[in-house]
């Protein structure tokens, strides 16, 4: 079986091309291990990785993926080869992907404001507990009392 799971940081910014069969993107990630030698110090080994994805998702990354994001991505190993024009032939190992997932911490990203200032568009919420500073709420919205003792 042909399976790689790898956990990391990205390298640069996603690489897009287009052609007519549909889009391919590529871009590198790292991925650390850590551990104490003999003498105690704590030495890091990063490793370089070619991450390559095509078809559809290649739309999501290029909207969302940027560089020093962690991210998981799931895929299996592709060795390439090619001839250059002086005759010499070269190999390449990829990571042919298939998915990906985000990891660690979520931006703070600005919420959408009217002219006035006032919230509009999407909340995220956190905890039940922000619930109720939602627009339209019924546990705040005083017109609406009679709904309030709804089994629901």
């Amino acid at each position: 079986m042909n399976k790689v799971i790898l956990h990391g940081f990205t390298g640069k910014e996603p690489e897009v091309k287009s052609f007519d069969w549909g889009k391919v993107c590529k871009f590198s990630l790292a991925t650390s291990e850590s551990y104490k030698n003999k003498q105690g110090e704590r030495i890091t080994d990063t490793e370089w990785h070619t991450c390559v994805f095509k078809g559809s998702i290649v739309e999501v990354i290029e909207k969302y993926v940027k560089k020093g994001q962690e991210l998981i991505v799931e895929g299996k190993n592709v060795t390439r080869q090619w001839e250059d024009k002086a005759g010499v032939k070269h190999y390449t190992t990829e990571v042919v992907c298939h998915s990906f997932e985000f990891c660690g911490t979520k931006e703070k990203v600005e919420q959408p404001k009217n002219n006035e200032g006032e919230w509009q568009g999407k909340k995220e919420v956190g905890a039940m507990s922000d619930v109720s500073e939602l627009p339209g709420n019924i546990a705040t919205d005083e017109e609406n009392d009679e709904l309030r003792d709804l089994p629901f």
